[in-house]
Formats: structure tokens, sequence, C-alpha cells
């Protein structure tokens, strides 16, 4: 796609959203929402930050009237045909590198296990084996027990832990030198 092109239809998006958003516009109060800090540093969790992390992400609580269900981590360009996009925030807030050709491959990698849903244990779609968007495999049991000190079944149902578990796999196959998507025959 040229330059051109992509600024027409980018500017033309943002014409058709901002009369989209002046003609619907209600007597509605305003809502509120939580506050966001504009950048965020990932670095290995403690034991204790895994635990009270897992804890936190197991833990419902209903503070406010007003909830997002995606969060909204400024995520690096992918191309618009990027299967699973809807992901791709939850992956950078947990470790995975903000870059376009991780990110892509990303997509491609959750699109080709699970058609973008998150298959669990208690998924009619589950085969016995593998958990979660990344797939994540019993072989791994034992690993993502001890991180995220709560049983298997339930951590890799979780997206948020299962794309942690997915990225902390990937990197730790990287970091000696090897391709990281290896798990996933995908290098």
């Amino acid at each position: 796609m040229n330059v051109k092109r992509f600024l027409g239809l980018a500017l033309f998006t943002y014409l058709m959203c901002a009369a989209f958003a002046v003609v619907n516009q209600k007597d509605t109060p305003p809502q509120t929402y939580a506050v966001v800090p504009a950048t965020i540093t990932l670095g290995d969790l403690s034991p204790q930050q895994l635990h009270d992390r897992a804890v936190e992400l197991t833990t419902t609580t209903s503070t406010s009237t007003t909830t997002s269900t995606q969060p909204t981590t400024k995520v690096a360009y992918v191309d618009p045909a990027t299967k699973c996009q809807e992901w791709l925030p939850v992956a950078v807030s947990v470790g995975w590198p903000n870059n376009t050709e991780t990110l892509e491959k990303l997509g491609r990698l959750i699109w080709k296990e699970t058609r973008c849903l998150n298959i669990g244990y208690q998924h009619p779609k589950f085969n016995g084996s593998d958990h979660g968007l990344v797939q994540a495999n019993n072989l791994h049991r034992r690993w993502a027990e001890e991180l995220f000190a709560m049983p298997f079944e339930e951590s890799m149902s979780d997206p948020t832990l299962n794309l942690r578990f997915g990225f902390l796999l990937y990197d730790t196959i990287a970091e000696t030198g090897a391709c990281g998507w290896q798990p996933w025959k995908m290098c």
C-alpha cells in the first residue's frame, strides 16, 4: 500500500468516525474510566509478585459501574489483515516485544492454534492436552504451576497468564540462541 493511499484511508476513517460520533451523541452522563499509565515497563517478576498477580487475576471485585474489557496498551503498528489483533494489547502488557514483526507472528500463532478463541479445559473444542490462546501443552505443567502458584488448567485458561506463559517459553528458548517460535513449529 502506498503512503498516499494509506494517508487518504486514514483521513477518511477519521472523518467517518468523527461524523458517526457527532450524529450518535446522546445526553448521557459522562463515564469514568480507570487511569492507565502512559508507559509500561516490564521485567521478570519475583515468585511473590507472580503469586500476587495470579491472585489478582483470579479474584473478581466490582468497585466501578464501568468496566473495560480491553487493555489500553499502545501497540506497534500491525498490518490490518493480521489475525487476532484483539489479543495483542494483552500480549504486550505481559511482556511480548512491542514490535510489528513479533506481534504479526504472534497473531498468526494464535490464529493457527485457536482461531482467536481462548480454548481452555472447559471449552467445547478443548483437545485434552493444550490450553489457552498459545495452546500451552501439558508437557509444561510443572513449570506453569510453579510460576503461577495455581493449577495448570486454571492458569492456562486465563488469557493473560496464558500469554505471559507463552512469552516466557518463547523468551527462554530465544535466550539460548534458538528460535523462540520452535514450540509452535513457526521457525
